[in-house]
């Protein structure tokens, strides 16, 4: 802050700042009040400890995958089977598993409404959540034929 002496005669050309630090602690106030509610939660489902230390279940899949081939047939986990016995299936396998969640993966050209009709047919089943696998071009992997001989597995010819 500048003082006049007795006698001076010039005009006081420095910046009163007391009004501008006034405006700027206003201000900082402000943005101090309206920071925290534009921050937004992010919510994450970590696993807990005690689910990485319970023994995993290695005769069933991790995880239920519900595939939608081009010639509109369906399987779970590449099982083909049709609507009637997928519902049943699922429920079954949903009633024995602590994770509730289900995958449907579907081939690029198949119509939209057969993909929803699949996803309302999972969802009766009862999961907790039912997630899209990653389209790819090829759509999803090939089933398996249950009647295919396993590898390494001795075949006899019938004469």
């Amino acid at each position: 802050m500048a003082f006049n002496m007795k006698g001076a005669t010039e005009p006081n050309s420095e910046i009163n700042v007391t009004p501008l630090i006034d405006v700027l602690l206003v201000l900082l106030i402000i943005f101090i009040i309206a920071t925290p509610r534009t921050i937004h939660e992010i919510s994450l489902n970590l696993p807990s400890r005690t689910e990485t230390q319970q023994p995993r279940d290695d005769d069933r899949p991790q995880q239920l995958m519900v595939a939608v081939y081009e010639d509109q047939t369906v399987a779970l986990n590449r099982e083909l089977m049709d609507e009637a016995a997928l519902l049943q299936r699922l429920t079954a396998e949903l009633r024995a598993r602590e994770s509730k969640v289900v995958f449907v993966d579907a081939h690029p050209l198949v119509a939209y409404d057969r993909v929803v009709t699949i996803m309302d047919l999972v969802r009766q089943a009862g999961p907790d959540k039912v997630g899209l696998a990653r389209l790819k071009d090829d759509g999803p992997a090939e089933p398996t034929d249950p009647n295919a001989p396993v590898e390494g597995e001795a075949t006899a010819e019938v004469e």
